[in-house]
């Protein structure tokens, strides 16, 4: 072999070994940039994988926050809905025939109930009215009873029998529990304070009961002022309204606080009945 000819061999190889080098370092090099690249994409894979978890999350959250206001949405319009559809309903039953029999009888029960109230009410007004007289009546029905407020009447006009009609019945309505003044000593005091504790007056002699407080027609030009009062205790015949039996203070004339009366006419001495107080 001559020299050029090895020469030439050997720089051949050493060009070989070089390009099998420079090989070998870009593969190595290549090797080392795959690696670096893998890591880099296996970290960002693993960042991209956290972060679509933690979206993955968030949507979740907010798909769950959706779907309970979407409910709660939905309880809020279905409430609506049925106290609309109530009212409706309400409404159209009270406009129909079915409801009205119900409000009738509503209308006919309240009526009810104030016609009892205003009889009881009138009852008790006519029971109280009753009492009143039939107490009176009864008390002075005892001849002991009529002693013993003669003798009291006597006492409170002074020890003298004349005038003694209006302290005769003050005592007796006193006794029988109606609040009469014991300084009443005038038929117009009388009248006015029967009037007072709520007697009503009542001009019709035929509503008289026994017990009821009369009065006679005025005084001569005293227009208001009643002539006499006296206490009917009941007609001498019934069914007629002229003679009837009383209680006042004319005993001077008659010797007995309870005699006979005519109510029907005036006579020179005596006045008409006119009206009576009742409570």
């Amino acid at each position: 072999m001559s020299k050029d000819n090895k020469l030439s061999k050997d720089e051949q190889l050493s060009k070989e070994n070089k390009e099998n080098s420079e090989l070998i370092d870009e593969l190595y090099s290549n090797k080392q940039k795959s690696e670096k690249e893998f890591h880099t994409t296996k970290g960002n894979k693993l960042t991209k994988l956290e972060e679509t978890k933690e979206n993955e999350k968030y949507i979740k959250e907010m798909h769950d926050l959706a779907d309970k206001n979407e409910f709660r949405n939905n309880v809020v319009v279905l409430s609506l809905g049925i106290v609309v559809v109530s009212v409706i309903i309400f409404s159209v039953l009270m406009n129909t025939s079915f409801m009205n029999p119900k409000q009738d009888i509503a209308v006919n029960t309240s009526i009810a109930k104030t016609t009892q109230k205003a009889a009881v009410t009138t009852k008790t007004e006519v029971a109280e009215t009753i009492v009143t007289s039939t107490k009176i009546f009864e008390y002075l029905d005892v001849e002991a009873n009529r002693t013993t407020l003669f003798k009291k009447a006597v006492e409170l006009n002074g020890g003298s029998q004349n005038g003694l009609t209006v302290h005769l019945l003050s005592e007796i309505l006193r006794t029988n529990d109606v609040a009469i003044d014991a300084n009443t000593n005038t038929v117009k005091k009388l009248m006015d304070s029967l009037t007072q504790v709520g007697f009503k007056k009542n001009t019709d002699a035929t509503k008289l009961q026994k017990g009821d407080i009369c009065f006679t027609t005025d005084m001569p030009g005293n227009a208001g002022v009643p002539s006499h009062s006296y206490i009917f205790m009941g007609w001498v015949t019934e069914g007629k309204t002229d003679y009837a039996y009383i209680i006042d203070g004319q005993v001077e004339e008659f010797n007995n606080i309870l005699h006979k009366r005519n109510l029907s006419i005036t006579t020179t001495t005596k006045d008409k009945f006119s009206f009576f107080l009742k409570n």
